[in-house]
């Protein structure tokens, strides 16, 4: 059967299409060996030989990268995915996830671990893969929030919320508050200073969080202080944690140890008593 113009012309752009998705894949070497051939079928294709300098660039690129140290192939790779063009940039941005997660499943690229990289690849379920083996290897206040943040994007919210907790309660100052996904956990530091009027936004967001809804009560949170220390003498962070874990005994208790509890959460941030007991007896009303 005798192939017409347009058969032929199908064929070329079905050729140029799997040449793309490989080189978007960021295999620019296999790239290159299939735009050569189509280059050498179709030599006066300026899209294609176009297509073959990308590709030959890249993989120049690449090849130098791979004779770095590989303590520097991820910052290398991501540089290079920043400055190519959209149709690449997602694959480059696995490639340097990948030498990430070769160093540890906890190794970070400035503060970033592999799953921040994956989710900006638009790899959702890979990013929480690898977030997740993070959190299982070091269950830090950076890891989890950054669990917290592809539960986010695949819409667990629960389970998000009840990460982001967690990370604050062990260590606000570690979350990278610009990376959050979550935009009412990232306002609760402004809320803290700004309408409850709290000396360390920061410091008191976890509490702040479980009082206004935002986060769910967990377990009490870990310190390092001894509670019958003056409260005064500690440090913001210290009685932020304290408040968390006598709002949650006063959230489970009866009676007497529900006073207690809601006397030491006044010592602490009387303000914050005040904005959560008007909150219980506005969702108490009828």
């Amino acid at each position: 059967m005798v192939r017409t113009q347009l058969d032929l012309f199908g064929d070329r752009h079905l050729q140029l299409e799997h040449a793309r998705r490989v080189l978007t894949e960021g295999r620019a070497g296999d790239a290159c060996r299939e735009l050569a051939r189509l280059h050498s079928h179709y030599p006066g294709d300026p899209g294609i030989a176009e297509e073959l300098a990308l590709a030959r660039s890249l993989d120049l690129r690449l090849a130098e990268i791979e004779t770095a140290f590989p303590g520097e192939r991820p910052r290398l790779l991501a540089a290079l995915a920043r400055a190519a063009t959209p149709a690449v940039r997602a694959g480059l941005l696995r490639h340097a996830a990948a030498e990430l997660q070769r160093i540890g499943p906890t190794a970070l690229l400035d503060g970033r671990p592999a799953s921040a990289l994956l989710l900006e690849a638009g790899d959702t379920l890979a990013a929480w893969t690898a977030a997740d083996e993070a959190v299982r290897h070091e269950p830090r206040a950076r890891f989890l929030a950054y669990l917290a943040d592809v539960e986010h994007r695949l819409d667990r919210t629960g389970r998000a919320r009840e990460d982001y907790r967690r990370a604050l309660a062990l260590d606000p100052y570690e979350v990278d508050w610009d990376e959050l996904a979550d935009d009412d956990v990232k306002a609760l530091p402004d809320i803290a200073r700004t309408e409850i009027e709290l000396d360390d936004g920061v410091a008191w967001s976890a509490p702040v969080g479980v009082v206004l809804d935002v986060l769910p009560i967990g377990e009490p949170p870990p310190t390092s202080r001894d509670p019958a220390l003056d409260h005064t003498s500690a440090s913001p962070l210290d009685r932020a944690r304290s408040f968390l874990g006598a709002l949650i005994r006063a959230s489970h208790a009866r009676g007497a140890q529900v006073i207690a509890a809601r006397r030491e959460m006044r010592a602490l941030a009387p303000q914050l008593l005040a904005a959560y007991l008007e909150r219980r007896s506005s969702t108490a009303l009828p």
